[in-house]
């Protein structure tokens, strides 16, 4: 199982995607958590569903600071969310 762990700093920024994209793709993680991701419900759904992973889930950040976004293959692994 691959677990990558990146603070974005900042999940709208142009290259993130971009650089999400490049993991994926090099690295074929299983479980993605992206940190300080400091985008709203609306901005995160959309930049999520680009990101190529089967589901994910997401903390919203306080203030423009924090937030965390958990992507995730079911390959290798067992989903469940267990309070939201």
């Amino acid at each position: 199982m691959k677990i990558i762990s990146w603070n974005v700093q900042g999940a709208k920024k142009a290259k993130v995607l971009e650089e999400v994209k490049f993991l994926q793709c090099t690295y074929k993680p299983d479980i993605l958590f992206l940190i300080e991701t400091m985008t709203n419900d609306r901005n995160t759904s959309q930049i999520i569903r680009k990101m190529g992973f089967e589901n994910y889930d997401f903390i919203t950040p306080v203030n423009h600071s924090e937030g965390i976004w958990v992507l995730w293959n079911n390959t290798h692994i067992r989903d469940s969310v267990l309070h939201k």
